[in-house]
């Protein structure tokens, strides 16, 4: 009847008996986030069957929102719920609008999402894309729903804390700053800072790069590459590089992580976008816990504080070594990187052996560092010039140490110039599992952009078969670990590895599960992969993140 409200509850006590039902097949726009509000509502959904956002994001969409979509793919255009419920409310409050209000929402809504289920499954069988989609992709939204709603446990003390001794740190570095000139300006603004670098104390002389171009806002560049060609050349230049990063660091996360604990549990949790990447990896947001920096002792003081959400249990991870240079040895079987994985060498070390051409005994310390810049940046088609930035190297020997890499490896070679042609000759590039990345922009007659998308061709096949390896294996930890009755979690998945909690009693069992499953995820694939090089697996434990051994 009009005016008819419902409460969540009643609606709950309606739908339950199907949402739970197995045998009842349900499609979704977005499922994460309609499985994460019925999971933290006490519905767990089973029969979850299709994804029309992933799978549009499979197929190569852009704007894979719902309204697009149903504009683009079935010309229907669905009016805003602004419209339907009345601009003065908000999305918040749906629960007392009127059931007449919400209703044409609520069904356009399900109606375009059916509508596209099944024009977007004939596409996926079209394009040979569907073993891929339900068989990895649709089985895994639900485990990444149990993974956000269990959340991870943070020290909210030790943060707070932190955040005291970073302000002091803060506010000792911006006196400092002033004393090594003499007078006061505004640290945080780009423009004064120039101003007082280029103009003021004409570092750029000093440092032999002259004054950099001004900027639209009539100011000096003093981004990081233009303050770490300044440094040491003034007291200052290190001064301001600290002062950013530890003033990033705080608002970041120091300051933002405890804010966003749910009150209800006590833990952060942040949600997975299956639909982050072109290339299939996982992105993280609210909060984004893939990007707390590894290598620097206060972003280990930051991972200290996230814990297990049980007394007396451990955190355990497992990491996949290298992944990314394996799926490249195996991609362009390239005797030399086969036989050094083969054989279990140090990679940087052996590539620095065939570049140097120096027996392996004899690689120093900066040579195993250039070739690690190397072996990485090959991946992501990095430059001469990129060298020389991340090396002691000139542009020059960059660009021969380079083609003495390529020289050595020259199935590498091969693969970067078959794939830039395979990408021209298609229209798109592919990882083993058959996801595509698009690249219309290849021919482009603008060199710069032509030469980003070579790049991204390049690196697509491997950081996208690196992700589908670990997407399997979740899958089957997930599998082992339902079959064998661990009470053991999976909490946190960062790029290349898995964090779980667990009773110590498990934590030998569970990492034998992951030391069999996780090198042989390839195996697990729609149509199995016998991978050419072995995929090595590292585990570390510990009572905190910050301290895993």
């Amino acid at each position: 009847a009009e005016g008819t409200q419902l409460s969540w509850e009643q609606v709950l006590e309606k739908l339950r008996p199907v949402l739970e039902d197995p045998n009842v097949p349900k499609a979704a726009h977005n499922a994460n986030y309609d499985l994460t509000m019925l999971g933290t509502n006490g519905v767990t959904m089973k029969g979850f069957a299709f994804d029309t956002m992933l799978a549009a994001h499979l197929l190569g969409h852009k704007a894979i929102g719902l309204k697009n979509m149903s504009l683009d793919l079935l010309g229907i255009e669905m009016t805003p719920i602004a419209d339907l419920i009345g601009s003065g409310r908000k999305m918040t409050t749906m629960n007392q609008v009127p059931i007449e209000q919400v209703a044409p929402y609520a069904s356009a809504d399900a109606d375009m999402t059916f509508r596209l289920w099944g024009m977007l499954e004939e596409r996926l069988k079209t394009e040979g894309l569907l073993d891929l989609f339900t068989k990895v992709e649709v089985p895994l939204t639900p485990f990444i729903v149990e993974m956000q709603i269990k959340g991870i446990a943070l020290d909210v003390d030790r943060m707070n804390q932190m955040a005291v001794s970073l302000g002091e740190r803060l506010a000792t570095l911006e006196q400092d700053s002033y004393d090594s000139l003499g007078h006061t300006f505004n640290l945080a603004s780009p423009k004064q800072l120039g101003g007082v670098l280029f103009d003021e104390l004409k570092l750029g002389e000093m440092a032999g790069i002259g004054k950099p171009k001004k900027t639209r806002t009539g100011g000096y560049s003093t981004d990081a590459a233009a303050l770490e060609s300044l440094s040491g050349a003034h007291p200052l230049v290190d001064m301001v590089l600290e002062y950013r990063q530890l003033s990033k660091l705080k608002s970041t996360y120091v300051d933002a992580l405890p804010t966003l604990v749910n009150p209800r549990t006590g833990k952060l949790h942040t949600t997975y976008n299956q639909a982050g990447s072109v290339t299939g990896r996982f992105s993280s947001n609210d909060p984004n816990l893939q990007n707390i920096p590894v290598r620097t002792d206060l972003g280990k003081q930051i991972r200290v504080a996230f814990h297990p959400g049980e007394e007396g249990w451990m955190l355990l991870a497992a990491d996949y070594s290298q992944i990314e240079l394996r799926v490249l040895a195996h991609l362009s079987e390239d005797p030399g990187l086969l036989e050094a994985f083969r054989n279990d060498q140090d990679i940087h070390a052996a590539t620095a052996s065939q570049v140097y051409g120096v027996e392996l005994g004899e690689v120093t310390a900066d040579m195993r560092r250039n070739a690690k810049v190397l072996n990485f940046g090959i991946i992501y088609g990095l430059s001469a010039f990129g060298i020389a930035q991340q090396t002691e190297l000139s542009m020059e020997e960059g660009k021969e140490f380079i083609d003495s890499y390529l020289g050595r490896y020259p199935k590498v070679k091969d693969y970067i110039e078959n794939t830039k042609q395979m990408a021209r000759d298609q229209g798109y590039v592919q990882t083993l599992l058959g996801r595509r990345r698009y690249t219309p922009e290849i021919t482009s007659s603008n060199p710069q952009i032509r030469q980003a998308t070579e790049r991204e061709a390049i690196n697509m096949p491997v950081q996208g078969t690196a992700a589908e390896a670990l997407k399997l294996a979740m899958l089957g930890v997930d599998r082992r670990m339902t079959e064998e009755g661990f009470k053991s979690n999976l909490l946190l998945q960062v790029h290349d590895e898995l964090i779980f909690e667990t009773p110590p009693d498990e934590i030998e069992d569970l990492k034998s599960l992951l030391l069999d499953v996780m090198p042989k995820a390839m195996e697990l694939a729609p149509t199995p992969v016998e991978f050419a090089v072995p995929l090595k697996v590292a585990t570390k434990a510990g009572s905190n993140w910050g301290e895993l051994e």
